[in-house]
């Protein structure tokens, strides 16, 4: 498989993490063949090995003995090695650890610790299915947020996200775009288009919320800030939609929101302290994540993949407030219900 450096880096993307040392001792001598032997044996234990073979198949496009007998043991790598790395930006109270593209986001030691249930590979086909779900807002030659489905054709993403298409006078061209990634070789895959055919509902935000001082006056109980957009139908096979739970989260507790930022490919904003406060009685959720223009209208989640907010504030490109804030989702469900168009949603 190579030299000893070259085994390290592929142990660092499978897990994000320096663990070789942690794995296999500080002064180990096996022979490398050893060496990948044990490091296997541990990753099966943890539910990461495919992951771990991915990268190696990856890593290694001239050794088609190495690759053979991957594809032996686990027939769909290929396809896998030749799927987008899933962009991380990991971070502890806002502040990033700096992980590189491709590699995991610390799953020994920042993921883990924070599931309620062990079981990372699990994790991993979460994530997976959330990649899918998540989109790109946006009208002709601009991108105006981030959206995500709630529905077989219905996608959450913020009021003023769709007003910036309107003071455009392009609220009939708005399109949702599917896929938007970045590939291992850098190239980057434009995705699937898909037209919003209508506003389906929406509420706006505080008016105080576009301004420098989103406080003053604090958001009445019906400004949430969402539009929920109707699409055509989806092409090719289903993606199924992001269950709006309105998981409740406690301080410190981590997020992850997924995001287009700055009209980028898709990104996952890991923080394991996110949480603040919830402020407003409620009304808004405070957090500590740093996100970036294009942002607005991100799904929030919890570790476990819940649901938990829909991001709103924050964005640079906006009047920048000195913290990060979304809409708790379960006040958002309500809402959609409570005016008739719950049939819209999963």
């Amino acid at each position: 498989m190579g030299d000893l450096p070259a085994l390290e880096r592929m142990v660092y993307l499978a897990t994000g993490d320096d663990v070789f040392e942690a794995y296999l001792g500080a002064h180990n001598d096996d022979p490398l063949r050893t060496m990948v032997q044990k490091l296997l044996k541990k990753f099966d234990n943890e539910g990461i090995a495919e992951r771990f073979l991915t990268v190696v198949y990856r890593e290694k496009p001239f050794r088609n003995d190495v690759r053979s007998a991957i594809a032996g043991l686990y027939p769909g790598v290929a396809g896998q090695a030749q799927q987008a790395p899933v962009d991380f930006r990991l971070q502890i109270g806002g502040v990033d650890q700096g992980i590189e593209l491709g590699a995991a986001p610390g799953l020994q030691k920042n993921i883990r610790p924070a599931l309620k249930s062990p079981d990372v590979s699990v994790w991993m086909d979460k994530l997976e299915t959330v990649r899918r779900q998540v989109c790109r807002v946006e009208i002709p030659g601009q991108a105006l947020g981030t959206g995500f489905l709630v529905g077989p054709a219905a996608v959450l993403t913020n009021w003023h996200v769709v007003e910036d298409a309107r003071k455009a006078g392009a609220e009939a061209q708005m399109n949702c775009r599917f896929d938007y990634r970045r590939l291992s070789n850098g190239t980057v895959e434009p995705g699937l288009s898909v037209p919003v055919v209508s506003i389906a509902d929406e509420r706006r935000c505080s008016p105080a919320e576009l301004t420098a001082k989103p406080d003053d006056p604090a958001p009445k109980p019906d400004e949430l800030d969402y539009a929920l957009l109707l699409l055509s139908p989806l092409p090719g096979v289903a993606r199924g939609a992001i269950t709006m739970t309105g998981a409740p989260v406690q301080k410190d507790e981590a997020l992850i929101i997924v995001q287009h930022p700055r009209g980028d490919p898709v990104r996952f904003a890991i923080d394991t302290s996110a949480v603040e406060a919830y402020k407003h009685a409620g009304l808004r959720l405070r957090y500590r994540t740093n996100t970036e223009a294009g942002s607005s209208g991100s799904p929030c989640f919890n570790m476990d993949f819940d649901l938990v907010a829909l991001h709103h504030l924050g964005d640079p490109g906006r009047p920048p407030p000195t913290y990060n804030q979304g809409i708790p989702i379960g006040l958002i469900r309500a809402n959609i219900v409570n005016r008739g168009h719950g049939a819209l949603l999963t």
